[in-house]
């Protein structure tokens, strides 16, 4: 999760037809008791977020992994989602609140191990290769939990305004990223040695168990019990066009992610950038994503996600065209990347907010565990190919300037998904976004 999964919701309530019978609605004041417990639950994960797996790359770094291996964690981020699968299997017998409880339990140990794996990688052969071991574990078992996670979100925003309520949890969220990282990239310093990220990884171990406790006592919908096995119930979800379309979208995005954003760290530690700078690249993104997060919510009510996607989905494969324009000097690569990372932050809060709310609008309230499961296995799936494929090709064009031109062109391949967001759930009774531009410049223009 990086981001959370609790990483990523808004618009027009889900219509009557979608609520499953037997739903059981909690008073509204345990419903608010739990909204803000899944907000601090995502607080947890944006903690676990920056003292572990955003700084996992740096460390397989300082374990001598190539960009290759580099490329391998990414696609292991992805590799782990495989856990729904059991999650998907259990949540029906133990309760959404059992499964998030007990996935994040059950991770808290292999964290501790890679605590204890940077305090002595120097006594340690092949640590690397343990490093990626214990990381994927440690994320299949989060993932078994995970499998709640949207099925939760979904139950106890019922009847509210989604984006508002996504905006609220993601400030907090990013307001946590803004600092934590500051003192990471302050405490590693710009070459760490491995034994320096034990530090971190023990606090994220401390994260995981602070966020298993705060879901006891969040309320559920019941679940109707399966009568059918789980293939079917996939197979059922899977045939109808709004998630075929969801589908397909979530695989292309991803995949061009995966097969440039790890390896950004590779690209600006080569030319020059200090770890410690990298570091902080977080906040920066951070805070770019904080910039128009309440504004995102509140477009994503009033007018769905089309619009939002649409300018996101324009703007972020024309910042391609960054790469080319990398500077020579210290200062000036770290004001390069601050700038690019400010500008992707903003950007990508915006399309996160627009494909939440496409994801929720796609599954169906009967189908949660199933419906949610295809769209994170959809974007696992990118995620596994782009990872791969992108560490591969990255490797493989090593040399004077050919790394930028390799993550140019790949991030401007990010094209693809503003071609498929036509197919989604609601494009076409949603506001356009020349319709919203309009409306803003004749606002803009009317006198005051």
């Amino acid at each position: 999760m990086r981001s959370l999964e609790p990483h990523a919701i808004f618009y027009a309530m889900p219509s009557e037809k979608n609520a499953a019978p037997s739903d059981i609605n909690p008073s509204e004041a345990h419903r608010h008791k739990s909204r803000a417990r899944l907000v601090w639950i995502a607080v947890s994960g944006s903690t676990n977020g920056a003292l572990l797996t955003s700084i996992i790359p740096l460390f397989m770094l300082s374990l001598g992994a190539s960009p290759f291996m580099i490329g391998l964690v990414a696609t292991s981020t992805h590799v782990q989602k495989i856990g729904r699968v059991a999650g998907l299997h259990y949540m029906h017998r133990i309760g959404k609140t059992g499964l998030f409880l007990w996935g994040r339990m059950g991770s808290a140990p292999f964290g501790l191990g890679l605590a204890a794996l940077a305090y002595g990688s120097g006594h340690i052969g092949w640590a690397a290769v343990l490093a990626l071991l214990l990381f994927s574990v440690r994320g299949t078992l989060q993932q078994v939990g995970n499998t709640a996670w949207w099925p939760l979100v979904q139950d106890h925003t019922e009847g509210g305004s989604i984006g508002s309520y996504l905006a609220h949890m993601r400030l907090r969220q990013r307001l946590l990223e803004l600092v934590l990282p500051i003192g990471v990239g302050w405490y590693l310093g710009a070459h760490p040695a491995s034994s320096d990220f034990a530090l971190p990884f023990l606090l994220a171990f401390f994260s995981t168990l602070l966020g298993a406790a705060f879901v006891r006592g969040i309320g559920e919908n019941t679940q109707d019990t399966p009568k059918e096995g789980l293939v079917r119930r996939l197979r059922q979800v899977a045939q109808t066009r709004p998630m075929r379309s969801y589908c397909l979208f979530a695989i292309a995005r991803m995949g061009i992610l995966s097969a440039t954003q790890p390896l950004w760290v590779v690209a600006l530690t080569d030319v020059g950038l200090p770890v410690s700078y990298f570091v902080w690249m977080t906040p920066i993104t951070a805070l770019g994503y904080m910039v128009g997060l309440r504004a995102w919510g509140r477009l994503v009510d009033a007018h769905g996600p089309r619009a939002l996607l649409s300018i996101t989905l324009t703007l972020q494969p024309a910042m391609a065209l960054a790469w080319f324009f990398l500077p020579a000097t210290e200062w000036s690569i770290a004001l390069w990347s601050a700038a690019v990372y400010f500008l992707w932050g903003a950007l990508e809060g915006g399309q996160q907010m627009g494909q939440s709310r496409v994801m929720l609008d796609t599954v169906d309230r009967s189908f949660q565990g199933e419906g949610f499961a295809l769209a994170i296995y959809a974007s696992a799936l990118g995620g596994i190919a782009g990872g791969v494929l992108g560490g591969a090709l990255f490797e493989w064009m090593q040399g004077p300037g050919w790394e930028r031109y390799y993550l140019a062109a790949a991030q401007a391949g990010l094209i693809l998904p503003w071609l498929l967001r036509t197919r989604l759930a609601g494009y076409g009774e949603q506001t356009p976004a020349r319709h919203l531009l309009r409306m803003g410049s004749r606002s803009f223009s009317k006198p005051h």
